[in-house]
């Protein structure tokens, strides 16, 4: 027997052999990974569910058995962004000094901005091509934010029970701060010379969150 047949017919039974739950897993996964393609490069817009099923290999009858909508995609791509660029600011928050309010300010920008910037096809999707979409998108938009700037705040809070920082309102401040912060994260992904390397990003961000919360003198 031929040995590409072979290959074909030990193939289509592995196909076989998975759980439907599988190969949905693994189909929503290419569509997924397409639309990071496709939406970075041609843009959301110019991208059409046929492109993103064809780059895929799957069916449009596949598409909608995972996603109600191109836009249905976009949400669950935007939201899985910033659920992960998140998470790693919490997470380096909770693994700095308590005693050292600007590493802790540090660790958390340097986390958010090396998730963001390190694919720079994501960083264009978050950043632009998510933008003025639909008022649900913008819903989706303004979840992120909203989320960003509890963080913040919730830091620059106990930095003011530690008496670290000057008891305030921080909730303005954390919502100029993300606004800030998600400006830089586009510089340091979209532009390529030095002043824009994550380096430099991160600790102009930081001295900025540091001036804003606990004043110009730190």
């Amino acid at each position: 027997m031929d040995r590409s047949m072979e290959a074909k017919k030990i193939d289509s039974r592995m196909y076989r052999s998975r759980t439907t739950a599988e190969r949905r897993t693994e189909r929503r996964g290419k569509l997924v990974e397409a639309a990071i393609e496709a939406f970075s490069s041609s843009g959301y817009r110019n991208s059409s569910i046929e492109q993103l099923c064809a780059m895929a290999g799957t069916s449009t009858r596949n598409f909608y058995e995972e996603f109600g909508s191109k836009e249905e995609l976009l949400h669950a791509l935007y939201d899985d962004i910033n659920k992960r660029a998140l998470g790693a600011v919490a997470a380096a928050i909770a693994a700095a000094d308590p005693e050292n309010p600007k590493a802790r300010v540090g660790a958390g920008v340097t986390a958010y901005l090396a998730s963001v910037t390190a694919d720079v096809r994501l960083a264009r999707i978050a950043h632009v091509e998510s933008v003025g979409i639909s008022a649900d998108m913008e819903a989706h938009r303004q979840a992120a934010l909203d989320a960003f700037a509890a963080i913040i705040k919730q830091e620059a809070e106990r930095m003011a029970m530690a008496r670290q920082a000057p008891t305030r309102d921080f909730s303005l401040t954390a919502i100029a701060l993300v606004g800030a912060i998600k400006g830089l994260a586009v510089t340091a992904a979209t532009q390529g010379d030095g002043t824009a390397s994550l380096k430099n990003v991160a600790a102009e961000a930081t001295e900025l969150m540091v001036a804003a919360i606990l004043g110009p003198r730190h």
